[in-house]
């Protein structure tokens, strides 16, 4: 009977070491199997840091001469206009053939990083958020004039889209490209509706064209 008391004890002692190491354990917070303390991640900490601002790329525009010369199979030379009223640069250029048509007006305005004006101080991202903000001014409601849907197949540029005809006979294409909008304008000699291939065709690849003559060195 003495050799069975001692055996018990024993039993006894062993559980006891056994259930004190568990609870040495939940109060470490720790993992009973792995011993690991809980709160520790073994993922590491992936970064939360925000994407650079788009610096300006454009920082100067040709004028409305330079893109006479850069730009092939334009109409004659009519007018321009080179005097930025809402933004920092501008070229704005008009080509007919009077009295006749075919008409086209290409026009591009910029904005700079290193001007601040009442919407927001000088610095870098400045002037490609004030350019996405003129593009995108075309989605908002009662635009005019309005978003006429994506031109996906035009190369050039962040994107691109249509808006509606100014008239039943042109065809408009506005592009983006980071601190800049671009704009052209379509009206054929043979009148074709504005959202056909004939008026939109000529504005896809005259698009590679003036984007190509736009760029600073």
């Amino acid at each position: 009977m003495e050799g069975a008391g001692v055996a018990v004890n024993r039993s006894a002692g062993i559980v006891g070491v056994a259930v004190l190491a568990l609870s040495a354990a939940a109060c470490a917070g720790g993992d009973a199997v792995s011993g690991r303390p809980e709160g520790i991640s073994i993922t590491p900490p992936t970064s939360a840091t925000s994407p650079a601002p788009a610096r300006a790329k454009y920082t100067a525009l040709p004028t409305c001469r330079q893109v006479t010369q850069r730009v092939p199979g334009l109409p004659p030379f009519r007018s321009g206009n080179e005097d930025p009223s809402v933004s920092d640069m501008l070229t704005g250029c008009e080509f007919q053939r009077i009295p006749d048509w075919p008409r086209v007006n290409l026009k591009v305005s910029a904005w700079r990083d290193e001007k601040s004006d009442i919407s927001g101080p000088a610095g870098p991202g400045r002037g490609a958020l004030k350019a996405r903000e003129v593009y995108d001014v075309t989605s908002k409601p009662g635009a005019d004039p309005a978003d006429d849907g994506a031109a996906d197949d035009v190369t050039v540029g962040e994107k691109a889209k249509w808006l509606t005809p100014k008239d039943r006979d042109s065809c408009t294409l506005m592009i983006l490209d980071v601190n800049a909008v671009l704009i052209l304008d379509n009206k054929p000699a043979d009148k074709p509706a504005p959202r056909s291939e004939e008026c939109r065709g000529p504005l896809r690849e005259l698009a590679k064209s003036f984007y190509g003559a736009v760029q600073t060195p």
